[in-house]
Protein backbone atom coordinates (compact mmCIF):
# COMPACT_ATOMS: atom_id res chain seq x y z
CA UNK A 1 0.00 0.00 0.00
CA UNK A 2 1.39 3.39 -0.98
CA UNK A 3 1.28 6.69 0.89
CA UNK A 4 -1.14 7.92 -1.76
CA UNK A 5 -3.57 5.11 -0.88
CA UNK A 6 -3.29 5.91 2.82
CA UNK A 7 -3.84 9.65 2.38
CA UNK A 8 -6.77 9.07 0.02
CA UNK A 9 -9.34 8.65 2.83
CA UNK A 10 -8.29 12.00 4.31
CA UNK A 11 -8.73 13.55 0.87
CA UNK A 12 -12.16 11.93 0.50
CA UNK A 13 -13.33 13.27 3.88
CA UNK A 14 -12.06 16.70 2.91
CA UNK A 15 -13.82 16.36 -0.45
CA UNK A 16 -17.08 15.62 1.37
CA UNK A 17 -16.73 18.95 3.14
CA UNK A 18 -16.26 20.72 -0.19
CA UNK A 19 -19.31 18.95 -1.64
CA UNK A 20 -21.34 19.82 1.47
CA UNK A 21 -20.40 23.49 1.22
CA UNK A 22 -20.94 23.79 -2.53
CA UNK A 23 -24.26 21.91 -2.39
CA UNK A 24 -25.39 24.15 0.49
CA UNK A 25 -24.60 27.23 -1.59
CA UNK A 26 -26.39 25.63 -4.56
CA UNK A 27 -29.46 24.95 -2.40
CA UNK A 28 -29.43 28.56 -1.26
CA UNK A 29 -29.23 29.81 -4.86
CA UNK A 30 -31.98 27.44 -5.96
CA UNK A 31 -34.39 28.62 -3.25
CA UNK A 32 -33.19 32.22 -3.08
CA UNK A 33 -36.15 33.66 -5.02
CA UNK A 34 -38.80 32.55 -2.52
CA UNK A 35 -36.77 32.63 0.69
CA UNK A 36 -36.94 35.50 3.11
CA UNK A 37 -33.25 35.78 3.95
CA UNK A 38 -31.97 38.06 6.65
CA UNK A 39 -28.32 38.36 5.70
CA UNK A 40 -25.42 38.78 8.06
CA UNK A 41 -22.51 40.09 6.07
CA UNK A 42 -19.86 38.30 8.19
CA UNK A 43 -21.44 35.01 7.16
CA UNK A 44 -20.31 35.46 3.54
CA UNK A 45 -16.55 35.84 4.22
CA UNK A 46 -16.81 32.96 6.71
CA UNK A 47 -18.29 30.71 4.01
CA UNK A 48 -15.63 31.78 1.51
CA UNK A 49 -12.89 31.18 4.07
CA UNK A 50 -14.26 27.73 4.89
CA UNK A 51 -14.25 26.76 1.22
CA UNK A 52 -10.71 28.11 0.77
CA UNK A 53 -9.56 26.22 3.86
CA UNK A 54 -10.93 22.98 2.41
CA UNK A 55 -9.14 23.68 -0.87
CA UNK A 56 -5.90 24.52 0.94
CA UNK A 57 -6.14 21.30 2.95
CA UNK A 58 -6.59 19.34 -0.27
CA UNK A 59 -3.59 21.14 -1.77
CA UNK A 60 -1.56 20.39 1.35
CA UNK A 61 -2.54 16.72 1.40
CA UNK A 62 -0.87 16.45 -2.00
CA UNK A 63 2.34 17.61 -0.30
CA UNK A 64 1.89 15.02 2.46
CA UNK A 65 1.43 12.29 -0.16
CA UNK A 66 4.69 13.21 -1.84
CA UNK A 67 6.72 13.58 1.37
CA UNK A 68 5.65 11.20 4.13
CA UNK A 69 7.12 7.76 3.67
CA UNK A 70 5.97 6.01 6.84
CA UNK A 71 2.59 5.69 8.52
CA UNK A 72 1.53 3.75 11.55
CA UNK A 73 -2.05 3.45 12.73
CA UNK A 74 -1.78 6.32 15.24
CA UNK A 75 -0.26 8.71 12.71
CA UNK A 76 -2.99 7.65 10.26
CA UNK A 77 -5.67 8.46 12.86
CA UNK A 78 -4.01 11.81 13.42
CA UNK A 79 -4.01 12.48 9.68
CA UNK A 80 -7.76 11.76 9.49
CA UNK A 81 -8.55 14.03 12.44
CA UNK A 82 -7.94 17.28 10.52
CA UNK A 83 -10.30 16.62 7.60
CA UNK A 84 -12.93 15.31 10.03
CA UNK A 85 -12.73 18.49 12.12
CA UNK A 86 -12.96 20.68 9.03
CA UNK A 87 -15.95 18.69 7.75
CA UNK A 88 -17.73 19.03 11.11
CA UNK A 89 -17.13 22.78 11.09
CA UNK A 90 -18.51 23.01 7.57
CA UNK A 91 -21.57 20.99 8.55
CA UNK A 92 -22.31 23.50 11.29
CA UNK A 93 -22.26 26.58 9.07
CA UNK A 94 -24.67 25.28 6.42
CA UNK A 95 -28.11 26.49 7.52
CA UNK A 96 -31.08 24.18 7.30
CA UNK A 97 -33.60 25.50 4.80
CA UNK A 98 -36.86 24.21 6.26
CA UNK A 99 -38.94 27.36 6.36
CA UNK A 100 -39.44 30.23 4.02
CA UNK A 101 -37.03 32.34 6.03
CA UNK A 102 -33.46 32.19 7.28
CA UNK A 103 -31.87 34.60 9.70
CA UNK A 104 -28.13 34.22 9.07
CA UNK A 105 -27.28 36.52 11.98
CA UNK A 106 -29.11 34.23 14.43
CA UNK A 107 -27.73 31.14 12.72
CA UNK A 108 -24.16 32.47 12.94
CA UNK A 109 -24.37 33.24 16.63
CA UNK A 110 -26.09 29.91 17.30
CA UNK A 111 -23.20 27.87 15.84
CA UNK A 112 -20.41 30.31 16.74
CA UNK A 113 -19.07 28.69 19.93
CA UNK A 114 -19.09 25.14 18.62
CA UNK A 115 -17.78 26.11 15.19
CA UNK A 116 -14.85 28.16 16.45
CA UNK A 117 -14.01 25.51 19.06
CA UNK A 118 -13.78 22.97 16.24
CA UNK A 119 -11.74 25.38 14.13
CA UNK A 120 -9.35 26.03 17.03
CA UNK A 121 -8.86 22.26 17.33
CA UNK A 122 -8.34 22.10 13.55
CA UNK A 123 -5.62 24.78 13.65
CA UNK A 124 -3.89 22.94 16.52
CA UNK A 125 -4.00 19.81 14.38
CA UNK A 126 -2.48 21.73 11.45
CA UNK A 127 0.33 23.11 13.63
CA UNK A 128 1.39 19.63 14.76
CA UNK A 129 0.75 17.57 11.62
CA UNK A 130 4.35 17.62 10.36
CA UNK A 131 5.98 16.89 13.74
CA UNK A 132 3.66 13.89 14.13
CA UNK A 133 5.25 12.46 10.99
CA UNK A 134 8.77 13.10 12.29
CA UNK A 135 9.48 16.38 10.53
CA UNK A 136 10.17 19.81 12.03
CA UNK A 137 7.49 22.46 12.37
CA UNK A 138 6.86 24.07 8.99
CA UNK A 139 7.63 27.75 8.29
CA UNK A 140 3.86 28.27 8.02
CA UNK A 141 3.30 27.84 11.78
CA UNK A 142 3.14 31.59 12.56
CA UNK A 143 0.18 31.99 10.19
CA UNK A 144 -1.49 28.89 11.64
CA UNK A 145 -1.07 30.41 15.10
CA UNK A 146 -2.75 33.60 13.86
CA UNK A 147 -5.70 31.52 12.62
CA UNK A 148 -5.78 29.64 15.93
CA UNK A 149 -5.86 32.92 17.86
CA UNK A 150 -8.58 34.33 15.60
CA UNK A 151 -10.67 31.21 16.17
CA UNK A 152 -10.16 31.44 19.94
CA UNK A 153 -11.18 35.10 20.06
CA UNK A 154 -14.23 34.47 17.89
CA UNK A 155 -15.18 31.52 20.08
CA UNK A 156 -15.11 33.59 23.27
CA UNK A 157 -16.55 36.91 22.12
CA UNK A 158 -19.99 37.66 20.77
CA UNK A 159 -19.07 41.23 19.82
CA UNK A 160 -20.35 41.74 16.23
CA UNK A 161 -17.57 44.25 15.45
CA UNK A 162 -14.90 41.77 16.52
CA UNK A 163 -16.52 39.12 14.33
CA UNK A 164 -16.72 41.48 11.37
CA UNK A 165 -13.03 42.38 11.64
CA UNK A 166 -11.67 38.93 12.44
CA UNK A 167 -13.72 36.94 9.93
CA UNK A 168 -12.39 39.32 7.28
CA UNK A 169 -8.87 39.05 8.75
CA UNK A 170 -9.02 35.29 8.09
CA UNK A 171 -9.20 36.05 4.36
CA UNK A 172 -6.31 38.51 4.56
CA UNK A 173 -4.15 35.93 6.35
CA UNK A 174 -5.20 33.39 3.70
CA UNK A 175 -4.02 35.71 0.92
CA UNK A 176 -0.67 36.18 2.71
CA UNK A 177 -0.36 32.41 3.19
CA UNK A 178 -0.95 31.71 -0.49
CA UNK A 179 1.39 34.48 -1.62
CA UNK A 180 4.25 33.29 0.58
CA UNK A 181 3.89 29.52 0.88
CA UNK A 182 1.42 27.72 -1.30
CA UNK A 183 1.75 28.77 -4.91
CA UNK A 184 3.33 25.44 -5.91
CA UNK A 185 1.96 22.06 -4.88
CA UNK A 186 4.11 20.51 -2.18
CA UNK A 187 6.12 23.70 -1.68
CA UNK A 188 5.84 23.63 2.11
CA UNK A 189 6.48 19.88 2.20
CA UNK A 190 9.65 20.28 0.14
CA UNK A 191 10.92 22.99 2.48
CA UNK A 192 10.39 20.70 5.47
CA UNK A 193 11.80 17.50 3.97
CA UNK A 194 14.90 19.04 2.38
Amino acid sequence: MTTRDIVMLAAVINGLGIVLLVSGIGEYLKKHAWLNIQHYWAYTPLTIFQLLTHLLLWWSLLGVMSSVQYFNFLSYLYLLTGPILLYLGTRLIIPEINDKSINLYKAYYAFRKTFYSIMAAFWLWVIFVWPVFGYPFPPTVPLFIVWLLISMVLRFTDNPKAHAVLVTANLVVFAVFIAIFAMQVGEVARSIVE
